[in-house]
């Protein structure tokens, strides 16, 4: 009796997990760096990114190509929303992105949230 109890526990808390992590938005995972624009955007077969080289938590490559989606938040430095494209080649920039890269040189982002002009070139 006492052996179910604990199985049919752990069964419920795994249970709960998955539930949680099925709910859970999928920018859980996000990280935040500053970077000077070194690229600007480029379209290639209809996807846009740009080459940025990160200026803060720099362990690696600082090199690092966005992938720039629609859903991507673009805003100046008074929080106004701007177009991707107003982004320019030098401009500081702080990336909010899915702390998870494809390997590659520059490591590739493939899911970047918001990228806010710090200061512009």
């Amino acid at each position: 009796m006492k052996k179910r109890l604990i199985i049919a526990g752990v069964i419920m808390v795994t249970a709960m997990l998955i539930v949680a992590a099925a709910l859970l938005p999928g920018t859980w995972s996000k990280v935040s760096f500053d970077a000077i624009v070194r690229e600007g955007v480029v379209e290639q077969d209809g996807a846009m990114s740009l080459t940025a080289e990160r200026i803060t938590k720099t362990y690696g490559n600082p090199l690092c190509a966005l992938h720039i989606a629609e859903r991507t938040k673009t805003i100046d430095e008074n929080g106004n929303k701007i177009s991707v494209r107003d982004i320019q080649t030098g401009d500081t920039i702080k990336m909010t992105l899915k702390n998870l890269s494809i390997e590659g040189n520059p490591p590739y982002y493939p899911t970047v949230f918001e990228i806010k002009v710090v200061s512009r070139f």
